[in-house]
């Protein structure tokens, strides 16, 4: 090969290189972030990691239990509301191990088999018409309980230390009250 020509493919590798390097930098935050959440399937199954905050699970936590409340007309029994919610919990992107961490409160560190939520019995079996403030009205709450289907009244089941970021009680009608407080808008 001769000067000539090894000088035009330094000249051609470093403009590539330098290419490169900039869409790196311009879009590869982008790039993982699409990775991250599925949607570049480089080979293979796409892997979606769920991971909510506690009042992210909780509104998620609303919704379905509002699915369930517009299906059956009431909510459901305290004992088995985990149960009656798991099927609309889910998404179709979304694998079912990874749609039942929105079962779980992030704040607590209990390790498997700890979930950190309560239902509120006093509104089990209800419909929500039936309940008198519903704005006020806890329908599940950051509890010191933390297995599945945990249920009971919302004051003797509050944490104790309180969580880090303040107690949660997600209201009949949707309100998060972060301890006894309505949560600031997200920016």
């Amino acid at each position: 090969m001769t000067k000539r020509r090894k000088r035009g493919c330094l000249i051609v590798s470093g403009i590539l290189f330098v290419a490169l390097g900039y869409l790196g930098l311009r879009f590869g935050k982008d790039a993982y972030n699409l990775y991250q959440g599925g949607w570049l399937d480089v080979g293979g199954e796409k892997t979606v990691v769920y991971r909510g905050t506690s009042m992210e699970n909780l509104k998620a936590l609303h919704t379905a239990m509002m699915l369930y409340h517009d299906s059956e007309e009431r909510f459901p029994d305290a004992s088995g509301w985990m149960d009656a919610l798991k099927p609309y919990i889910g998404t179709r992107e979304l694998p079912e191990a990874e749609a039942m961490k929105k079962f779980i409160d992030p704040t607590i560190q209990a390790g498997n088999g700890a979930f950190g939520y309560a239902m509120n019995d006093a509104v089990a079996g209800k419909y929500k018409g039936d309940i008198a403030d519903p704005d006020t009205t806890p329908l599940l709450f950051s509890s010191k309980e933390t297995g599945w289907n945990a249920h009971g009244d919302p004051q003797a089941l509050a944490p104790d230390p309180h969580r880090k970021g303040g107690d949660l009680v997600l209201t009949v009608s949707g309100t998060i009250l972060i301890d006894g407080k309505p949560a600031p808008p997200k920016p």
